[in-house]
């Protein structure tokens, strides 16, 4: 009995730390031709799928990564899509569990704001290889963010990056080894792994003991230490403009995190806090003032 109740202890440490690893935003799948109904009302027509809809003319680019592989992405640029020439690009960097189709909703909106748009997929999320076992919460994908910087560095003056929950704790990561970034809009960032488990409302009910366990675990199989994070990189660069977003109903990051970022940054920054909005979809919620925030968050740090 004592053999079985430990199998079944030990199985279920498993499972967790493989849903913490290999997470699926909204069931989307590495097949770009999946769309399912739950992806689609949060993505859009073809959840996104920029081959499918057409909404756009965009270029696949392929970015070499530190990590040692390329990240698929499209480029949209606003003279090839009627918008004129562009004042600079903005790179989009999805969630963990999600992949580039996740911000293409927000393609219109920055291409009226006179910038080209990246979205890619960071390593072990979409189309993008995975020699690595899994999402590491900002840790690997910050070393993409700053792989993405340099490509762009190398081809436009301004260089802008909006990121949501892991991803936006990615861009906040590298931050201090993107010193010519001209902007960040940081969406619902993750302040550490560590808290993230130990903070969402899901792990109110669950012993202290067992979420340090099941960190350390995941830790170990994910192959990341947790180290590098946004509250510990923040305090090491205050140069750049950062907008840090959250909702107060964010049922899965506390926006408390992300006010404790803004405090531990010493630079120029934006706060908004609306009471409106999931995690990763206050855009959904009121599109005219979250643009009109961004906007004048943008145009202000030109």
């Amino acid at each position: 009995m004592a053999v079985l109740v430990l199998i079944l202890f030990f199985g279920g440490l498993w499972f967790a730390s493989n849903m913490l690893l290999f997470q699926s935003w909204r069931g989307a799948t590495k097949d770009f031709a999946v769309c399912n109904a739950e992806m689609e009302k949060y993505c859009g027509k073809g959840c996104g799928n920029l081959r499918i809809t057409h909404g756009y003319k965009f270029n696949e680019v392929k970015i070499k990564s530190v990590n040692g592989y390329d990240l698929p992405g499209w480029l949209i640029k606003t003279d090839e899509n009627a918008m004129g020439p562009a004042k600079g690009v903005i790179m989009l960097i999805h969630g963990g569990g999600g992949d580039r189709r996740q911000e293409t909703k927000y393609i219109h909106f920055y291409l009226g704001l006179k910038l080209d748009v990246l979205t890619l997929d960071l390593g072990c999320s979409g189309e993008a290889p995975c020699p690595m076992p899994g999402l590491s919460y900002g840790q690997r994908e910050s070393e993409d963010v700053f792989s993405t910087y340099i490509y762009l560095t190398g081809k436009y003056e301004k260089v802008y990056a909006m990121g949501t929950s892991v991803g936006a704790s990615a861009i906040l990561i590298a931050l201090p080894e993107m010193p010519k970034i001209t902007a960040v809009i940081a969406e619902n960032p993750i302040a550490s792994f560590q808290r993230l488990l130990r903070e969402t409302p899901a792990s109110k009910s669950t012993p202290v003991w067992f979420l340090n366990l099941m960190i350390k675990v995941t830790e170990f199989r994910g192959r990341f230490d947790g180290l590098l994070s946004a509250e510990n990189s923040l305090p090491l660069t205050k140069a750049t403009p950062v907008f840090f977003i959250h909702s107060k109903r964010d049922n899965t990051v506390p926006y408390q995190q992300t006010q404790g970022l803004a405090n531990l940054y010493n630079g120029p920054k934006t706060l908004w806090f609306p009471d409106k909005g999931d995690h990763a979809a206050i855009w959904d919620v009121d599109h005219a003032d979250y643009e009109k925030r961004v906007a004048d968050f943008i145009n202000s740090a030109q």
